[in-house]
């Protein structure tokens, strides 16, 4: 499943949101809570500070154990409030027995209204309610164990609990919080507003020159970066160096191109595969070589102006170059006015036999074609005679490490050279391997054996003059 997707200023403006977010929590916590909490014990201190100094005085120690003086704990709670920081508003006093001492034990009037959920009838009620324990909003609960000097140890003697007032501590709390929470909305919408801002200052250069990378990856080299990309910053570094991206591949077309037309396009693909230049070292392969040669050059470019030979040839060699790639072959050289055609390097051919005297055939249909349409212009013709051998062969790069050319050799190649120098304009020599691969589709007539350069007897060859059957290689 892929994942989703996040627009880039969506995620800055989040980060910066977050970022306030933390900030003001922190401020919060060290100006408001922390301080908050501070009091709050400091408050604890104060009452406890006073239990100490008042209350002692209203104990007696006797031997059925300790009396509280009332007297002395009523005035503990009604004259807290005297100490800055500190309101006791009811103290409660149990014995060593846990039993609540009533008489000693006080609640403040507005201390007995505490209950939502029943009124309380009496003083004694409001007591028992408030020795129960429950929380009560305003009023933060302090107990106290009471111990007296016994020998070498401590004994308890009862209990107490003071219910201190935070109502001014909680007051000043919740304005702080309103406070900070107002600032934190508006820092916060103030935050998230600049940071979509900027965030889009940002994040349009890189949409656009994610939109150009799009066109540059379906092949389009002439686009260049936007104009919002072009700033002062590492946005427009990145898109200047798109620029140089683009010149540079559009370059490199260009020049793959260029090498296409002085090299078969299998050959080209093949060196700019290569991570090493001379990596096409020699093989051997199996490969079928058709050569051609233009029948009585001499005698016509004699009569011809250069420009006048240059467009002969190459009007002739475009119906070549045509045909061989159509068969799936490789037009490896142009020799003058001969050119060497092969199928088997540098890429595999299951037929390559079949497929080069196919072509042949095509060439020369062509070939007459186009003459008989240079013949109504009032231009010059000229024919092919063609020779195809087929064999092993060595395949690889020739030459030094300065100049370079991929091309095959071998006795297979010598043989095909010799047999187009045999063949009479329009004709198309094989030899016997070649005819043995197509005998059965093709009309063929057999010549008398030649002697030929290189060979010590003589070379049986066959006249491809037509196929018996239409061909399936693409036209």
């Amino acid at each position: 499943m892929p994942m989703r997707r996040f627009p880039l200023r969506l995620k800055i403006a989040g980060f910066a949101g977050g970022l306030i977010l933390l900030a003001t929590v922190l401020v919060a916590l060290f100006t408001v809570i922390l301080p908050w909490r501070a009091k709050l014990k400091a408050q604890e201190r104060l009452a406890s500070q006073l239990v100490k100094t008042a209350l002692p005085l209203g104990i007696d120690l006797r031997a059925d154990g300790a009396h509280f003086d009332p007297t002395r704990v009523h005035a503990l709670v009604e004259n807290s409030s005297r100490v800055q920081g500190v309101e006791i508003v009811y103290a409660l006093l149990w014995d060593d027995r846990g039993n609540l001492d009533s008489a000693a034990s006080l609640a403040k009037a507005w201390a007995r209204k505490l209950s939502r959920s029943s009124p309380m009838r009496d003083r004694a009620h409001a007591l028992e309610y408030l020795a129960v324990g429950r929380r009560q909003s305003g009023i933060r609960r302090l107990p106290i164990k009471l111990t007296a000097d016994s020998g070498p140890g401590h004994s308890t003697i009862g209990r107490l609990e003071l219910g201190l007032s935070t109502m001014a501590i909680d007051s000043e709390l919740r304005r702080s919080l309103i406070r900070d929470a107002f600032v934190l909305a508006g820092t916060l919408f103030f935050a998230v507003m600049s940071a979509l801002s900027i965030a889009r200052r940002i994040a349009q250069p890189l949409t656009d020159l994610s939109a150009a990378m799009g066109r540059v990856r379906e092949g389009d080299f002439e686009i260049t970066a936007a104009p919002s990309t072009r700033t002062n910053d590492e946005i427009g570094d990145l898109a200047r160096s798109f620029d140089e991206m683009t010149l540079g591949l559009k370059e490199r077309e260009r020049l793959r191109g260029t090498l296409g037309r002085y090299v078969s396009g299998d050959v080209a693909e093949r060196i700019l595969s290569e991570t090493d230049d001379l990596s096409l070292r020699g093989e051997v392969r199996h490969v079928a070589v058709l050569f051609l040669d233009v029948r009585g050059f001499t005698t016509i470019s004699e009569k011809l102006t250069p420009t006048e030979v240059v467009a002969l040839l190459n009007e002739y060699f475009d119906v070549v170059v045509d045909r061989v790639a159509a068969h799936g072959g490789t037009v490896n050289k142009f020799i003058g006015d001969a050119a060497m055609c092969i199928w088997g390097a540098p890429k595999h051919a299951v037929q390559g036999e079949r497929s080069a005297v196919l072509c042949a055939l095509e060439i020369q249909a062509r070939a007459k074609k186009l003459s008989a349409e240079r013949t109504k212009r009032g231009l010059t013709t000229v024919g092919f005679g063609i020779g195809i051998n087929a064999g092993e062969a060595v395949a690889g790069n020739l030459g030094a490490a300065k100049r370079l050319e991929y091309t095959v050799i071998g006795d297979a190649v010598n043989l095909a050279q010799r047999l187009e120098s045999q063949a009479r304009a329009g004709e198309v020599l094989v030899s016997q391997p070649v005819y043995d691969k197509v005998a059965l589709e093709v009309d063929a007539a057999p010549r008398d054996p030649v002697k030929l350069k290189g060979k010590s007897k003589p070379v049986p060859l066959w006249e491809i003059r037509r196929t018996k059957v239409v061909a399936t290689e693409a036209a």
